[in-house]
């Protein structure tokens, strides 16, 4: 039967590729493949479908739900082995879905992202840029509309075989009980036997039980009687059930679910309804007759599930293709795809995208219709029409309702955005710009009024009306709006529907004035110019003066029309100060020395005005530490002195002299001890540092020496002593460029005419010759050989030219 798919001159296929692609079909498809191979149904059409050259068979066609029952019950097949052959004829293509468990069995997820050849319509819907209406509540996680595995559950339950039940007894007498139905729909208590339950709602079965109990327990009285004993009846975990679902669904098949699923938990588990399938006439089938319907809509749009059936065991849940489906765009509240049942027409579809919105034009829509086939020779090859509708008639009206065909295309139009009755006034003087309502006779007063007034820096003298002509052209109008407040006809002019008034305010047309100030003010910048602003003003708004600087006087740079006429730069004015009554100065002339616009004051810093400076001494000196210098040609003795001189242990010859910015300055500071005059006792900058350390009496050899090692020193003695106390130079020394390094930091290098005699506390430093070159010697050999022949054919060349 798997081969009963492959169309003629395709490659033949795996027995595991054919079923998984049987499995994957449309509903109909996989519904009758499902029957033909399991019951037989249609099997003779199938083969009667086949082409003469009997190569390329028909699928099967769908068979009808009646169709479905009466084979399932001819088959004599239970629901168990029914589904048991058809996963023997998936093999590995479908997951099994009639496992035992209680929840939901559902295909993979990955299944549900590749929908059957049946979802051509969602192609369609996507081409318009709708989707169909309610498909989008099976895409969330399957657990969503899982039902219960365990109780509680209502009274109108009906139990089944696999159903279990908790039976507490209480009060003079105490029994906890847990049973499940067996097969025949049983449960055995202690001392009372079997009872029969199958079949019995649970409150049914509670008085089934509270008889066969009361024949145990004497305290268990019929009701209205006083008892003692009490009984307590409820379900545990519920059995499970196997349902099929055909039709226009993604994952056809069976499936195990809860007893207490109905229609739309299974149909979750089967990944929802396809494009294709309808959603108004989902049909529960038992016992090969319908039983009950589902209309979607009807939960989804009113959240009305009383007419949703609960599933029993063996229903068969089918889904037909969908009806008749309308298309809904422009300004509603849910534009979509809708699909209509029965006798519904445009009513129906504007309720089911929640009606229009107040931007619509209800007094035109249009109705986008293809032609029935049946029709289109008596229009003239029109295969698509355009109907006019007025929206209003129809909502006013529900009996004057218009019929609507399969793809019709309703567009609902919007009104349009200009608004025609308002005038508007703007600008940074207004007290409220914006919009206004135009009305009859009113004037540029009028909606200065409105609009709450003009600031104080309102330009008066001129205010401009835009004015758009019925034609589509825009003019201009001046207004006097001093005139025009003041109630002058002549400039208190009318005003029309769209006219735009635009008032100025002086600062658009005048520039902000600045003023800056600069040098020793504590906040020196540029500020806003006011009427009437002093020098004095201006020190105050920047804090005032620091310290350095010098209040005596002010220098003012001042543009103005004299210098613009001189073509000169700016003219200095400097103003004399003299401490205020404040902590201001002021103008030692008595004036307040008025500003003007752009005016620079600069404050100079007073030279004379120095902070404390330090350097710093450590080491060997009796007093090491800070020391703040006391005039401005401090030397180094000088402080010295101050620190008490140097202790006993002091090395002169080694000290380090450093300066911030410079880093460390050579000088001979034993020197400048016994020679203050001279040029090593050097002037103190702030921030100098002077380290003496302790006497070290040794000279030190490093580098490329055989033994490198630190010597006692001894006076006189030269470079060569010291190295052959290190055991002379090493073979990779180089001799001619040994330096020592005294212990005040001066370098001087081994010359040839003499060599340095290093002090307590230096150090030899024997660099090492760099690595030879790698040469490669015949290649230099034959260099020379080449370059002499060179030579020679040069020599011989010139006596030749010789006379």
């Amino acid at each position: 039967m798997q081969n009963t798919f492959i169309q003629a001159g395709s490659p033949r296929r795996s027995r595991s590729t054919v079923r998984g692609s049987f499995f994957r079909a449309s509903g109909r498809r996989m519904a009758a493949g499902l029957l033909v191979a399991v019951l037989g149904i249609g099997a003779d059409s199938a083969r009667a479908q086949t082409n003469p050259g009997g190569s390329t068979p028909s699928p099967p066609p769908t068979p009808t739900p009646a169709q479905i029952e009466q084979a399932v019950k001819e088959s004599g097949l239970s629901p168990a082995q029914l589904l048991e052959k058809a996963r023997e004829l998936q093999g590995a293509g479908k997951a099994d879905t009639t496992s035992p468990s209680p929840a939901v069995r559902r295909s993979p997820a990955s299944t549900e992202t590749t929908p059957p050849a049946a979802e051509a319509p969602a192609a369609h819907a996507a081409e318009h840029g709708l989707e169909p209406f309610g498909y989008e509540i099976f895409s969330y996680s399957p657990t969503t509309f899982e039902p219960l595995t365990y109780g509680p559950v209502g009274p109108d339950y009906q139990l089944g075989p696999g159903d279990e039940l908790v039976i507490t007894v209480w009060g003079d007498d105490q029994l906890t009980l847990t049973q499940e139905l067996n097969r025949e729909g049983t449960v055995t208590l202690p001392e009372a036997g079997q009872v029969q339950l199958a079949g019995l709602t649970l409150e049914e079965a509670r008085a089934r039980l509270h008889a066969a109990l009361s024949r145990v327990y004497s305290g268990l009285r019929p009701g209205g009687q006083r008892s003692t004993t009490f009984l307590q009846v409820s379900v545990g975990k519920l059995r499970s059930i196997q349902v099929f679902i055909l039709g226009e669904v993604v994952r056809p098949g069976g499936y195990t679910v809860s007893s207490v699923s109905r229609i739309l938990n299974a149909l979750y588990a089967a990944g929802g309804p396809t494009r294709g399938g309808t959603l108004r006439d989902v049909q529960l089938n038992r016992g090969g007759r319908r039983v009950a319907s589902l209309d979607l809509y009807e939960i989804i749009l009113r959240g009305d599930a009383s007419h949703e059936a609960r599933l029993e065991n063996g229903d068969v849940i089918f889904v037909p293709p969908v009806g008749r489906r309308i298309a809904v765009q422009g300004p509603v509240r849910r534009p979509g795809l809708f699909e209509l049942g029965g006798d519904e027409q445009l009513n129906a579809v504007l309720r089911f995208a929640g009606g229009v919105l107040p931007t619509a034009d209800v007094e035109r829509a249009q109705i986008e219709r293809v032609v029935p086939a049946t029709m289109r020779d008596s229009l003239r090859g029109q295969d698509r029409v355009s109907i006019d509708v007025v929206l209003r008639e129809v909502l006013d009206h529900p009996d004057r309702d218009l019929p609507l065909q399969d793809g019709d295309r309703l567009t609902v139009f919007s009104i349009g955005e200009p608004r025609i009755n308002t005038v508007v006034v703007s600008g940074h003087s207004v007290l409220k710009p914006g919009t206004f309502e135009y009305h009859e006779g009113m004037t540029v007063a009028d909606l200065i009024h409105l609009a709450g007034g003009l600031t104080p820096d309102a330009f008066l003298e001129r205010a401009l009306i835009t004015r758009t002509l019925p034609d589509g052209r825009r003019t201009v109008l001046r207004v006097d709006l001093r005139a025009a407040l003041a109630g002058e006809g002549s400039q208190n002019l009318g005003l029309v529907p769209l006219d735009e008034l635009a008032v100025s305010s002086i600062w658009d047309l005048r520039e902000r004035y600045t003023v800056t100030v600069g040098g020793s003010v504590r906040r020196p910048g540029s500020y806003e110019y006011l009427e009437g602003m002093s020098l004095s003003d201006l020190l105050l708004e920047a804090g005032g003066l620091t310290d350095e600087a010098m209040p005596a006087r002010a220098e003012v740079a001042r543009v103005d029309s004299s210098t613009r006429a001189g073509r000169r730069l700016a003219d200095t004015l400097t103003v004399k100060l003299r401490p205020g009554s404040g902590l201001l100065p002021e103008p030692s002339d008595g004036s307040s020395f008025p500003l003007q616009p752009h005016d620079a004051v600069f404050i100079r810093r007073d030279p004379v005005f120095v902070l404390q400076t330090y350097v710093t001494l450590s080491g060997e000196v009796k007093f090491p530490g800070a020391y703040a210098l006391r005039g401005r040609t401090d030397r180094l003795c000088d402080v010295v002195r101050r620190a008490g001189g140097l202790t006993e242990l002091a090395h002169p010859a080694a000290a380090v002299f450093t300066r911030p910015g410079a880093g460390r300055i050579a000088i001979d500071f034993p020197v400048a001890l016994r020679n203050p005059r001279g040029r090593d006792n050097i002037v103190l900058h702030d921030g100098d540092a002077l380290e003496v350390p302790r006497l070290s009496p040794v000279v030190t050899v490093e580098g490329a020496v055989r033994a490198p090692v630190s010597v006692l020193y001894r006076p006189g003695m030269g470079i060569g002593y010291y190295i052959e106390q290190a055991s002379g130079f090493d073979t990779r020394a180089d001799k001619r460029a040994t330096t020592v390094v005294f212990a005040d930091g001066s370098v001087r290098k081994k010359g040839l005419f003499g060599s340095p005699v290093p002090n307590a506390g230096s150090r030899i430093v024997v660099p090492s010759k760099p690595p030879p070159r790698e040469t490669d010697s015949l290649k230099d050999v034959g260099a020379l050989v080449s370059l002499m022949a060179s030579a020679a054919t040069m020599i011989y060349l010139i006596r030749q030219a010789s006379p």
